[in-house]
C-alpha cells in the first residue's frame, strides 16, 4: 500500500466550503477511494497563501524529509489550499517530486495523473493562476480598505501605548485612552519640552510604570505622530500627510510639532546658503570658481562681501552688486502666455495636492450619513420596545459625541481647503517678476535652485556689470530689455523651443506648488 500525506490550509474568507472538517473528510474518503495509507495530517490555520512560510507546512516538510523514500503521495481539497502564488506553487511541486518522489495531487484529481502531461501542467498553471489572481484582488480590496480608513481618520493597528482598540458607533476600529498609560505619556512630553533629557526622563517614568524597554523606547513615544491625534496617509508618489484622527489625542498638536523641532535641532543640517548670501552658489569669479561670501567688520558695522579663494584680492561689496541683480529679477517677467499657463498648472498642481483632503471629505460626509440610519434604527428600536430609555439615551449621548467629533473634522478639512487655495489665489496675483517669486520663498537652498535653472552658467561681475553666458530660452524675451538698461549682458542669447518652455513651466510649478504646500 502506498502511503500519503494530507495537507489542509483553512482561508478565514471562506469557512463553510473549505473548514478544516471539510477538508480532512475529502482527503479521507480520497487516499480510501485509491486504497492509500495517510499515514501524517498536517493543517495550517488562517496562514497565508501567499508563502509556504506556515508552521504547519514546514512540519511537513520535515516529516517527508525524515521519511524520504516512504512517502509517495501529498493529496489537499483543492490546489488553492496548497497555494495562491502560481510560480511559487509550481516550484514547490517539482522539488517534491524531483528530490522526494511525492506526487502533488488534489481530490479531484486521479491518483495516476500524469504529472508530465502538457495538458495537465496547463490545467494546474490555470488554477494556480485563477488563484493568483484571487490573491491580488484580495490585497487590493485590503490596500483599498486601509486607505479608506486612514481617510477617516482611524488607526487601524494595535493600538499603541497610551491607547487600547475599541470600537465606535457604528462598530468600527476605534483608539481610546487607557488613562493611567495616556497620563505617563503627558509626562514624557512635558518633561522632554522643559529640557529634561531623554535618558532621565526615560528614569523617571520607567520607576512610575512605564512598561517599554530599549534605550529609544522614549524617543519612539515622542516621535509617534498618533499621540497628537493624528492619521498618517502615503500617497502613491511617495508623498506624506497627516491628517486629524477620529481617537482623541493626548497631547496637542502643537506640543508634538515642537517637539519634533527640538529633537531635529540637536543635529542641525549643515546648509550652505543664508538666505542674507542672495548670489552664493551663482556668483563666479572669472577664473570660473564660485565666490565664498562672508561678513568683514567695518568702524561702525559689518559689510557682505563677495570673495574668490583662489583670487583674495577680488573684493565684490554685497550691498552694491545686490541691488543690481534685484533689478535684474525686478526687469524678469514672464510673458502673458506664460502666466496664463502657470496660473492654470499651479491651480490644478494644488488641486492635485488636495485629492486626499477631499477624499477625507467625502469619507466623513458618509460616516454621518451612517450615523444617520443607525440613530433611525435606535430609534425604531425604542418605539418597538425592544429597548428601554435608559438604553436609549446612553446610545443617543454616544451617538451626539461621535456625530459632533466627525462634523468638528469636516468644518476644519473645509476650512483647510478654502485657506490653501486663497492663499494660491493670493500668491500668483501678487507675482509679476522674478523678484517676487524669490523673495517669498524663504529656504535658501530652494532659491538657490531656481535661480540656477534660470542663470545655469553663473553670474560674473566684469566692469562693474552682470554678466551671463546664457539664461534659460523660456525667458530670452527679456534680453532686449536687460540690454537696454545696461542691467544684464547676456554673451548668446537664445531662443526657446517648445519643450523647454514646457520644461520652464512645469519646474515652475513644481517650486511654487511645492511652496505653498508648506506655507
Amino acid at each position: 500500500m502506498n502511503n500519503a500525506v494530507g495537507y489542509m490550509r483553512l482561508s478565514f474568507k471562506d469557512q463553510s466550503k473549505y473548514s478544516l472538517d471539510a477538508q480532512e473528510a475529502a482527503i479521507n474518503d480520497y487516499c480510501a477511494k485509491y486504497g492509500l495509507e495517510l499515514v501524517a495530517l498536517f493543517k495550517d490555520n488562517g496562514q497565508q497563501s501567499s508563502s509556504f512560510d506556515r508552521l504547519d507546512f514546514k512540519a511537513l516538510e520535515m516529516y517527508v524529509k525524515k521519511h524520504k523514500g516512504l512517502v509517495n503521495y501529498m493529496v489537499v481539497m483543492e490546489h488553492d489550499r496548497f497555494s495562491r502564488d502560481l510560480s511559487e506553487a509550481l516550484s514547490k511541486i517539482k522539488k517534491f517530486e524531483s528530490i522526494y518522489g511525492i506526487k502533488v495531487v488534489s481530490v479531484d484529481e486521479p491518483l495516476d495523473i500524469d504529472t508530465e502531461d502538457p495538458a495537465v501542467f496547463i490545467n494546474r498553471a490555470f488554477r494556480y493562476a485563477t488563484a493568483n489572481a484571487e490573491l491580488l484582488n484580495i490585497r487590493a480590496r485590503t490596500k483599498r480598505g486601509i486607505q479608506r480608513a486612514r481617510l477617516e481618520g482611524r488607526f487601524i493597528n494595535k493600538a499603541p501605548f497610551g491607547y487600547i482598540n475599541s470600537r465606535d458607533f457604528l462598530g468600527k476600529s476605534m483608539l481610546i485612552q487607557n488613562m493611567g498609560e495616556a497620563e505617563i505619556i503627558r509626562k514624557i512630553f512635558n518633561y522632554y519640552l522643559s529640557g529634561i533629557s531623554i535618558a532621565d526622563i526615560a528614569a523617571n517614568v520607567c520607576e512610575n510604570g512605564f512598561p517599554l524597554k530599549g534605550h529609544n523606547a522614549v524617543g519612539r513615544i515622542l516621535d509617534n505622530y498618533v499621540y497628537a491625534g493624528l492619521v498618517k496617509l502615503n500617497s502613491e508618489n511617495g508623498s506624506v500627510k497627516y491628517i486629524k484622527a477620529l481617537h482623541e489625542a493626548i497631547v496637542s498638536e502643537a506640543d508634538f510639532w515642537l517637539v519634533q523641532e527640538m529633537k531635529s535641532s540637536k543635529k542641525p543640517l549643515k546648509i550652505k546658503t543664508r538666505k542674507d548670501y542672495l548670489l552664493k552658489g551663482l556668483l563666479k569669479c572669472n577664473c570660473g570658481k564660485y565666490m565664498t561670501a562672508g561678513w568683514s567688520k567695518g568702524k561702525k558695522q559689518y559689510y557682505l562681501y563677495y570673495r574668490c579663494t583662489e583670487h583674495v584680492s577680488v573684493n565684490i561689496p554685497g550691498k552694491k552688486i545686490h541691488e543690481q541683480f534685484n533689478q535684474v529679477l525686478e526687469n524678469l517677467k514672464l510673458t502673458a502666455e506664460q502666466m496664463v499657463v502657470l496660473n492654470g498648472k499651479v491651480r490644478e498642481g494644488i488641486e492635485k495636492s488636495l485629492v486626499s483632503e477631499r477624499e477625507q471629505l467625502t469619507g466623513r460626509k458618509k460616516m454621518l450619513k451612517e450615523l444617520d440610519v443607525k440613530m433611525e434604527s435606535l430609534e425604531e428600536h425604542l418605539i418597538n420596545k425592544t429597548i428601554d430609555a435608559v438604553t436609549f439615551r446612553k446610545w443617543s449621548e454616544r451617538h451626539a459625541i461621535e456625530y459632533g467629533n466627525i462634523l468638528g473634522l469636516i468644518n476644519s478639512t473645509e476650512k483647510y481647503i478654502e485657506e490653501r487655495i486663497d492663499v494660491t489665489e493670493k500668491f500668483m496675483s501678487k507675482i509679476h517678476s522674478f523678484k517676487d517669486i524669490i523673495d517669498r520663498n524663504t529656504s535658501p537652498l530652494v532659491r538657490l535652485m531656481i535661480l540656477k535653472f534660470v542663470f545655469r552658467y553663473g553670474i560674473f561681475y566684469q566692469d562693474s556689470g552682470l554678466v551671463t553666458y546664457k539664461i534659460c530660452p523660456a525667458l530670452s524675451h527679456n534680453t532686449i530689455k536687460f540690454t537696454e538698461f545696461d542691467l544684464l549682458k547676456i554673451e548668446v542669447p537664445q531662443a526657446a523651443s517648445i519643450p523647454e518652455e514646457e520644461r520652464f513651466v512645469n519646474f515652475m510649478v513644481q517650486q511654487i506648488v511645492d511652496f505653498l504646500s508648506d506655507y
